[in-house]
């Protein structure tokens, strides 16, 4: 063993170094655990804090009330503020428009002008004007053969539209095309419709001859 004086007194620098490196390391590892547990604590009682007075927030109720938001908002309605009463107010017209912009332009056209000498006019026509129980039975089984509108022959076939329309939807469609195009005839009911779908069953298209009995200026 030396009994060089600078050599034991290395050591014991080593030794001090040594102690004071587990010291701060032992102090540093305490301050993390603590840092940790106070963490925990705070989001634990978060979590008690949030159950206790959200109110029972439920994300899928969130969810179901956003869409219905939206869904009033592409109808044109409010969703309003909380206890506000919205009234959403349905408009055959407007509901008609989109049937016959989607199932009867195409041969009618946008203004109501028809395609001589096929399709026939239905603005300022008097075929318009007549019995809603007529019209519904031309719309839900179709038209064949000669039919004069405004003094102008036209001789075609009309597809029955029964099978892919509502009795909701003939009405609105019949309702709209009464009040446009300079035409003032009144609406017609769904209820009518309905009627003469129960009347006429499953058939083919008509002529103006069989529609006689519904033919009434």
């Amino acid at each position: 063993m030396s009994d060089d004086p600078s050599i034991s007194t290395a050591s014991e620098s080593v030794d001090d170094s040594n102690l004071v490196s587990l010291n701060n390391s032992a102090t540093s590892g305490t301050a993390l655990f603590v840092g940790y547990l106070c963490i925990t604590v705070v989001v634990f009682l978060a979590v008690l804090y949030l159950s206790k007075y959200s109110g029972g927030f439920d994300f899928g109720v969130y969810l179901e009330s956003s869409e219905i938001a939206e869904e009033m908002a592409a109808l044109g309605g409010s969703t309003g503020d909380v206890g506000e009463v919205v009234e959403v107010v349905f408009d055959p017209i407007k509901e008609g428009q989109k049937v016959f912009q989607t199932v009867c332009m195409a041969c009618h056209q946008v203004n109501g002008q028809g395609l001589p000498p096929a399709f026939p006019p239905l603005a300022e026509s008097e075929w318009v004007a007549k019995d809603p129980q007529l019209l519904s039975r031309i719309v839900l089984h179709g038209l064949q053969g000669p039919i004069s509108v405004k003094g102008t022959e036209f001789n075609f076939l009309m597809s029955p539209l029964g099978a892919v329309l509502s009795d909701d939807q003939i009405a609105n469609a019949l309702t709209y095309v009464r009040q446009e195009w300079g035409n003032t005839a009144g609406p017609v009911e769904p209820a009518v419709v309905t009627a003469a779908r129960a009347e006429t069953g499953d058939r083919g298209p008509w002529t103006v001859e069989e529609l006689a009995p519904w033919n009434n200026d």
